[in-house]
């Protein structure tokens, strides 16, 4: 079993000599200076300002020297890194303008570099010009110790070709008659542009050319401050909400194969390579920063080879749920008499005989209900189904139905082929979505949605290819039904350990520009979960309430906590982690608090390849030591023991940061390792899909609920249905 890994990073070592900078505690009108809090100054700094606080700022104009500045000779090492940073993130940036290249500075001031695309693809995507985009960001690896470069591919950007003027002027000459029933007086397009690129132009007769990306409302602070704008020079970037007014939407999708799992490896090495043989490797930039030629190679961690065993019905084994799950669930649903009605559109009743067949009788590799829950589902009464007419919004039709209903002496399972999908960019309609959902969960109906329109394009491809595709659909239907049911799918096959583990994940909507909060809170580490919340992000106080009435319910159920687990979605704050080490102090409970920050691996960030694989994705369970208790996590189903296996999808590793803050020498290695396998084997009882997940549920359950539940009409969690119900799958 071969192997042989490396990151996204190129390492370079400092220069041995110092350098003189130049500061000043006065900015300075005219001049272009780099402005500094404490964070930044140079550990030698009370050389040339003895008495220089914390709450002071100063100035640098870096290696450029300038009457009035005081020199100093500054170490270029890990103690002035933050320093020495913002000095190099300049000179990359002057590296790259000076070749007429697009550069933008990301939000921690690392430098987006702007390239225009050569792919194929991007040719077809109409009245746009594409961009690939790369960060440049200077890092220092602590567990080598040794400064690196680490280039990342971002995600691609269209720039529309039409100015804002014309595109403006445009939409208007195509509405001119205010009063016409097709003008949609809600929408200004205008309303859509967030942000764009200008191009201007300086020196003699205009002959040099610079572009910069900006945010569209902000040109209007520029004419403020007097400084002209020509909107026949500032381009739109497509933005999810502009382009779905320009119909590129529509156009992807109609290309995009359904089945094929595009690989991100792949796709990713062959742009930094590229990128880096280009530009990084060249003698210009190595006179700036002198990197290596070569990506870094790391030797991985691995989880327990235990940490993939998962027990399923009838106490079997195995490390693949897909395989798993032909046993039967681990658990029964906790109901005996369970009936199944069905909520339709009108037109697709047809469709529905077929689906009700499929679910009780099975389809081609896939068994039927029965196999995966192990208690009967029968039909209920052919009065509760509802056939509607209304595909915009049938939410009316489907409450009065519900209203006219008995649902008491049994357990009702809605399968609702719904017209609507929760991802629809149509705001009035992702809400019905929901609605619908709600209604259902308000009469203590339990649901499965399935988008109707995806299930007739794959069930035709299955009888156009010969192919087994809705198979996998239904089995990963049915999974959901068992869990929605009180019913455990399966679980992580470890011996029981008495601790309180948290997942606290959350969700920005994009329509309120709110971020929620969801809690998950598990009573042991097998992956049963007692009770979900959710807050607004502010409320930290709610939160730690709920932590506190969770471990008083643990008390009273198990007593003898011995550790509290938190899985967190962002890095915990001193104060939030002290609110939460004072609660347990007034509530007697006298154990460590481990928080473990886990992060998605966006593209900005480092990533690890498998040179010696094909698809360059890494084993599933290995990790990557990246110093002070960081670590990239692998969490994928290429297992090393069963390589016949197709690969079913490429996610990207996730960043795990580890801390004890009240005795970090309880950060052993074995505790480390522990709690990383924790994550990895909660990445494992994802009971919406038998794929496993790069995120452990501790995250995902938490971020599903905060998605969902704002939606309700009440902004909250129908309290009918219990808090450890798993309605949201």
């Amino acid at each position: 079993m071969n192997e042989s890994l490396f990151t996204n990073t190129l390492a370079f070592e400092f220069p041995k000599e110092p350098k003189i900078f130049y500061f000043s505690r006065k900015d300075r009108k005219g001049v272009s200076l780099t402005k500094l809090s404490h964070q930044l100054f140079p550990c030698n700094i009370k050389e040339i300002f003895p008495d220089i606080s914390n709450a002071d700022t100063i100035y640098t104009s870096f290696d450029r020297k300038l009457e009035g500045f005081q020199s100093l000779s500054v170490n270029f090492s890990k103690e002035n890194f933050a320093f020495v940073k913002r000095f190099y993130n300049r000179e990359i940036k002057h590296y790259f303008t000076t070749k007429n290249i697009l550069v933008e500075p990301t939000f921690i001031k690392d430098n987006q570099i702007w390239l225009r695309s050569t792919d194929a693809t991007t040719k077809k995507i109409k009245d746009c010009v594409v961009y690939d985009r790369f960060t440049i960001k200077v890092n220092y690896n602590h567990f080598f110790n040794t400064p690196e470069i680490v280039l990342s591919y971002d995600r691609q950007a269209k720039v529309y070709k039409k100015s804002v003027a014309t595109f403006l002027a445009e939409v208007d000459n195509s509405n001119d008659n205010p009063f016409e029933e097709t003008f949609s007086a809600s929408l200004n397009p205008a309303d859509l542009l967030v942000k764009v690129i200008y191009v201007s132009h300086y020196g003699d007769n205009n002959a040099h050319q610079k572009m910069q990306v900006t945010k569209f409302n902000r040109l209007k602070e520029w004419m403020e401050k007097g400084e002209p704008v020509d909107y026949n020079s500032v381009y739109p970037i497509i933005n999810n909400r502009l382009g779905a007014f320009l119909g590129h939407d529509a156009e992807e999708e109609e290309n995009e194969n359904l089945y094929i799992k595009k690989n991100r490896y792949t796709k990713y090495l062959s742009k930094i390579f590229g990128f880096k043989n280009k530009y990084l490797t060249a003698n210009e930039f190595k006179d700036i920063i002198p990197v290596l030629d070569n990506f870094t190679p790391v030797q991985p961690g691995k989880t327990s080879p235990d940490s993939k065993k998962l027990i399923f019905g009838k106490n079997k084994t195995d490390m693949i749920p897909q395989r798993g799950v032909n046993n039967g669930p681990f658990k029964q649903p906790r109901h005996g008499n369970i009936q199944m009605f069905f909520i339709v559109p009108k037109e697709h009743v047809g469709n529905t005989n077929d689906l009700s067949n499929y679910l009780r009788k099975g389809y081609k590799i896939f068994g039927g209900l029965f196999k995966y829950i192990d208690v009967p589902v029968s039909l209920a009464p052919k009065s509760f189904n509802l056939a509607f007419e209304n595909l915009e919004n049938p939410l009316f039709e489907i409450e009065e139905k519900l209203d006219n209903q008995d649902f008491t002496g049994a357990k009702y399972l809605a399968i609702y082929l719904t017209p609507i999908g929760k991802h629809t960019k149509a705001v009035e309609q992702r809400n019905v979505y929901y609605k619908v959902k709600e209604a259902l969960l308000k009469r203590n109906i339990s649901s499965q949605c399935i988008e109707t329109d995806k299930m007739l394009t794959v069930l035709k491809s299955d009888a156009e290819k010969g192919k087994d595709a809705f198979a996998y659909t239904l089995q990963n239907i049915a999974i959901a039904i068992n869990a929605k049911l009180g019913g455990t799918p399966w679980k992580i096959a470890v011996p029981e350990y008495r601790e309180l583990i948290i997942g606290v994940g959350a969700f920005k909507h994009s329509d309120t520009n709110i971020q929620y909060i969801g809690s998950a809170f598990s009573f042991d580490n097998t992956g049963a979960f007692n009770s979900f919340e959710y807050f607004h992000k502010d409320e930290l106080k709610e939160l730690v309430g709920s932590i506190e009435s969770a471990i008083v319910d643990y008390r009273s159920t198990i007593a003898n906590l011995e550790r509290l687990v938190i899985h967190y979605y962002k890095d915990m704050r001193e104060d939030e982690v002290e609110i939460i080490e004072n609660m347990l102090y007034n509530i007697g409970v006298d154990v460590p608090v481990f928080v473990v920050t886990i992060n998605k691996t966006e593209s900005e960030d480092i990533v690890v390849f498998d040179d010696d694989f094909v698809e360059k994705m890494p084993y599933s369970g290995r990790y990557i030591n990246l110093g002070n208790n960081t670590y990239l996590l692998c969490n994928n189903i290429r297992y090393s023991d069963n390589n016949t296996r197709s690969i079913e999808g490429y996610p990207f590793p996730v960043k795990l940061k580890i801390k004890c803050h009240s005795d970090s020498s309880l950060l052993t290695t074995p505790t480390i390792n522990g709690l990383i396998d924790q994550v990895y084997q909660f990445s494992r009882i994802y009971w919406k899909s038998v794929k496993q997940q790069n995120l452990p549920v501790t995250i995902k359950y938490p971020e599903m609920v905060a998605q969902i539940a704002p939606h309700f009409t009440t902004g909250s969690i129908p309290s009918n249905i219990g808090k450890d119900n798993l309605w949201f799958l």
